[in-house]
């Protein structure tokens, strides 16, 4: 009997934690919003069902050379990098999404201005078909991301709130509808994701999306943290190389583990917010670490 009432005071105990906790989360995270989050116009419309993701991971170099037919009749999305390959004029995107802060943020290394500086030039005269381009809501102040639709009006650009939201799940779901916000977007699959959901397409599959990092990742002699971050278009080519703070200086070995950490507990976020919308994820990349999805192959 005493055990029953000791039991069920620790039982107490700990939901007064977790509701403390949740209203602390989602306190800060209106916050946020209030300070952070800014309007943005509506997200781009389809009468597509389906959309396909392409991660840059390396797994993709196989997805396109053996399975390119599945993209038949689908809308894809590319990410990041993808503009600086010839593989992107072949696939031609319905959307690209860049989730790189530090291409639209002043005072970054010089490494970071010159491949921000080829990315637009790519976009720029590569893309001679429709393109919905989706970025952070911070590169509505950056001049270099705003001249891109004057200098290829094929170009159409829409932004999206990266502001973290935490706490009560009826919270966090409000807020990602209204697009204040999405779960910690340290990946660029992530925003990827969201706005997937909520441009109300049924069915997403990710491919290319092998995050296999932790594979990668080592400590040097000098206590330096090197990750070798490897894509399709230099899985051979890629050299150990540190993870920068918003495009500067170096992260240390707890920083870099939990961004990992948060991104994988994002994508249970997303797991449950795309159920609750009637939204089918699958993620169909060989060998992916991802386990917050359900699986297919080809």
């Amino acid at each position: 009997m005493k055990y029953s009432i000791f039991a069920t005071m620790i039982n107490l105990l700990v939901f007064i934690q977790t509701v403390v906790q949740k209203l602390s989360q989602s306190t800060a995270s209106l916050l946020k919003v209030l300070l952070m989050s800014r309007f943005t116009s509506k997200l781009p419309e389809t009468n597509n069902k389906t959309l396909v993701i392409l991660g840059n991971g390396p797994s993709l170099n196989y997805f396109l050379n053996e399975k390119k037919t599945f993209l038949k009749n689908k809308d894809v999305l590319a990410v990041n990098h993808f503009a600086n390959t010839a593989i992107y004029e072949q696939i031609r995107p319905n959307f690209y999404i860049l989730n790189i802060p530090e291409f639209w943020t002043d005072n970054v290394d010089n490494d970071v201005i010159k491949r921000r500086d080829k990315l637009i030039e790519d976009l720029i005269n590569k893309t001679d078909w429709q393109l919905n381009l989706l970025l952070g809501v911070g590169a509505k102040q950056s001049k270099n991301w705003k001249n891109i639709s004057k200098k290829n009006p094929n170009i159409h650009i829409y932004y999206f709130n990266t502001t973290p939201i935490e706490g009560f799940t009826w919270f966090k779901h409000f807020c990602f509808r209204k697009n204040c916000g999405m779960p910690r977007p340290h990946n660029v699959l992530i925003p990827s994701l969201m706005l997937g959901i909520n441009m109300k397409y049924q069915n997403i599959y990710i491919t290319g999306a092998d995050h296999s990092w932790m594979q990668e990742l080592f400590v040097a002699d000098d206590n330096t943290v090197y990750l070798t971050q490897k894509h399709f278009y230099d899985e051979k080519s890629a050299k150990p190389d540190v993870m920068k703070k918003t495009g500067k200086g170096k992260r240390k070995m707890h920083e870099i583990l939990i961004k990992f950490v948060l991104s994988f507990s994002g994508y249970h976020t997303i797991r449950k917010y795309a159920d609750k919308q009637g939204v089918t994820i699958k993620n169909i990349t060989p060998n992916s670490m991802i386990d917050a999805f359900e699986r297919e192959k080809l």
